[in-house]
């Protein structure tokens, strides 16, 4: 009786298990298939939009000294040199003493002052003395105009010659004492005309200095106002059309490239270089902090105004082969590939120059999935 049982007991066993396996089976989900995805949906298009953007010129340039602010210091006379009293880098005020010359030209100067005085107090005397015998009918008329003369010709040669003492830097609160033979020192203190920095000296003490000979140092003193500077860019002949006087232009100087110093042209130059053929244009430059140096190569940045261009997104450009195109829409789905003639970058977006309209609509996103269907 017992092993009837246990066998009908692992039979129900058996049966159960069956059923809960099958149970399983139906009750797992069937997988999904994966869903087709339009490249249509992803894409994004734009349409082509004018932008200002401000055009310039780049070139070389090499600073120079403006010459407007510039004093070149020569011998007044001939003669030795005593002091020097000035050195390269000062900075000096007008009037300031610079160096002592003693000359033999001074004590010349000097002396025809005097004779001038002299001879000019004595034809005044015999001037004065014709008229009084004149009134009193002692001489003729005729002596009368002879000391006339004579008198006129006395002031003359006077003030010549006290005009060639004040070209040798004599005051004339001074030539008082010259006339009267009180004062016949022989040397000249010579002064700066200008404030300003000196850059070169080419004198020493003892030196002997003419007066407008070229054996001789043309310019002992270079006094040069620093606080603008003359920039001189070249042009090449195609873009001489583009460079006009009150051009404003940047300067930036191979030592500090983060630098830029503000100016504008004063000057275009009239004749090309036969050898670089490139025009010369002259700029003033303010010189902050006495950055800019003399005979210092720079980049010139000429300011050549602006100009309107079209332009897509950066994005949109695709590049095959060396040349650029873009995918155009032509209608639902349908798209163009054009090539198109790029320009200038400009902050995220390019300038089109050929090949596009700015009615058209352009692939900005997306285009790398139509790329293969696009005609």
């Amino acid at each position: 009786m017992r092993g009837p049982a246990l066998l009908c007991a692992l039979a129900a066993l058996l049966g159960a298990a069956c059923g809960d396996r099958s149970l399983g089976e139906s009750a797992a989900p069937a997988p999904s298939a994966p869903s087709a995805v339009s490249p249509a949906a992803a894409v994004i298009t734009v349409t082509p939009e004018y932008r200002t953007r401000a055009t310039a010129l780049q070139t070389t340039g090499k600073v120079q000294f403006n010459e407007d602010a510039l004093v070149r210091v020569h011998a007044p006379a001939t003669g030795r040199v005593l002091e020097v009293l000035a050195r390269p880098g000062d900075v000096v005020e007008p009037g300031a003493r610079l160096f002592v010359l003693d000359s033999p030209d001074l004590g010349s100067a000097k002396s025809d002052y005097a004779k001038a005085v002299a001879e000019a107090d004595r034809t005044a005397a015999a001037l004065r003395l014709a008229r009084e015998l004149y009134e009193v009918k002692a001489v003729a008329q005729k002596e009368v105009r002879d000391a006339d003369n004579d008198d006129k010709k006395a002031l003359a040669e006077r003030a010549r010659a006290a005009s060639r003492l004040r070209t040798l830097g004599v005051t004339d609160d001074k030539l008082p004492d010259i006339g009267g033979r009180a004062d016949v020192s022989t040397t000249i203190v010579v002064t700066a005309a200008r404030s300003g920095v000196i850059v070169e000296r080419n004198v020493s003490p003892g030196q002997v200095v003419a007066y407008g000979q070229s054996d001789a140092p043309l310019n002992l003193f270079v006094i040069a106002d620093l606080s603008s500077m003359w920039v001189l860019a070249d042009v090449y002949e195609p873009d001489v059309p583009r460079v006009h006087v009150g051009q404003g232009v940047s300067v930036t100087p191979p030592c500090c490239p983060e630098a830029r110093y503000a100016g504008r042209i004063v000057n275009v130059a009239d004749v090309v270089d036969k050898e670089t053929r490139t025009l010369k244009v002259r700029a003033v430059v303010p010189n902050r902090g006495r950055s800019l140096k003399a005979e210092m190569f720079v980049k010139v940045v000429l300011d050549t105004g602006a100009v309107k261009s079209l332009t897509i997104p950066q994005s949109a450009v695709h590049r095959e082969g060396g040349r650029a195109y873009v995918l155009v829409v032509r209608g639902q789905g349908d798209y163009e590939r054009r090539p198109v003639t790029l320009g200038a970058d400009l902050d995220g977006v390019v300038e089109v120059r050929d090949g596009l309209a700015v009615a058209e609509r352009v692939v900005a996103q997306g285009s790398i999935l139509l790329k293969k269907t696009a005609q």
